[in-house]
């Protein structure tokens, strides 16, 4: 990380034509980062990334040598109006996430807030998310869906989550930790059982790397499945309300009198 120190706000809004431009870099398979994004890259005044183990490979792979600042979630209230500063003193300024898009689910959203309400302009570079491939391979009915970003850490709270999702009815996506997915489903499956209701699931695991690993079936089902899986990058897709089939509604046989 490469960073001269704190700017003053009045160099704010010093490049008229400042902005800040999203990248999407590969979500598994590096192959899949765009010749756009490459050039975006290369013609970027300032880089902006999420963990340095990330951005400077990626740098290294596509031939771009250029200094670049962090933000991720140690970035305090302070450190993000530095980052807002330095991208006004800049004409173009990419942020990078360390997956897919940038500002789903990762710092870099806060960033983009900051620079829109400071009159900046953001632009999107698109590419991989994972949110999109998963629904897109799940086989599920994918509108309408509900995206909920990483549930709770508490495991209580987490599952009083998933029971509101729940009511939605409809298709429902989440992020997870590599180390948390298995917990995860888990609540998952308990909340299922309570309230006794039949989704289908899918689980992705590094979704289009050359090592990817797919799962569906009811959550009984993936559950017997993950416990010997490794900690991958996961997404988790639930499947829409499942309707019970005409047959198994039966109404009462209607009791007839006998003519006497």
């Amino acid at each position: 990380m490469n960073q001269d120190g704190p700017v003053s706000d009045s160099n704010l809004g010093a490049k008229s034509g400042s902005e800040l431009v999203l990248v999407s870099v590969p979500i598994g398979n590096q192959e899949d980062l765009s010749e756009r994004a490459k050039q975006t890259l290369s013609g970027a005044d300032l880089i902006i990334g999420e963990e340095a183990r990330v951005v400077a490979p990626l740098l290294k792979k596509i031939g771009v040598q250029k200094e670049f600042l962090l933000l991720n979630e140690h970035t305090d209230s302070a450190g993000l109006q530095i980052l807002l500063s330095e991208v006004f003193r800049h004409n173009v300024t990419v942020l990078v996430c360390d997956s897919g898009t940038p500002g789903i689910e990762d710092p870099g959203r806060d960033l983009v807030k900051a620079v829109l309400n400071r009159g900046g302009k953001v632009r999107s570079v698109p590419g991989p998310a994972a949110l999109v491939v998963a629904l897109s391979i799940s086989g599920f009915v994918t509108s309408p869906f509900t995206f909920g970003g990483f549930l709770s850490r508490d495991s209580a709270e987490r599952k009083r989550q998933i029971k509101d999702y729940l009511r939605l009815g409809h298709a429902l996506v989440f992020y997870e930790t590599p180390y948390r997915y298995k917990a995860v489903l888990h609540d998952l499956a308990e909340v299922l059982r309570e309230l006794s209701e039949e989704r289908k699931i899918f689980l992705g695991l590094d979704l289009t790397s050359e090592d990817e690993i797919q799962i569906r079936g009811s959550a009984k089902e993936v559950l017997a499945k993950v416990e010997e899986l490794p900690k991958k990058n996961p997404v988790i897709v639930i499947s829409e309300k499942q309707a019970f089939p005409a047959t198994s509604i039966r109404s009462k046989p209607k009791h007839r009198r006998e003519k006497r």
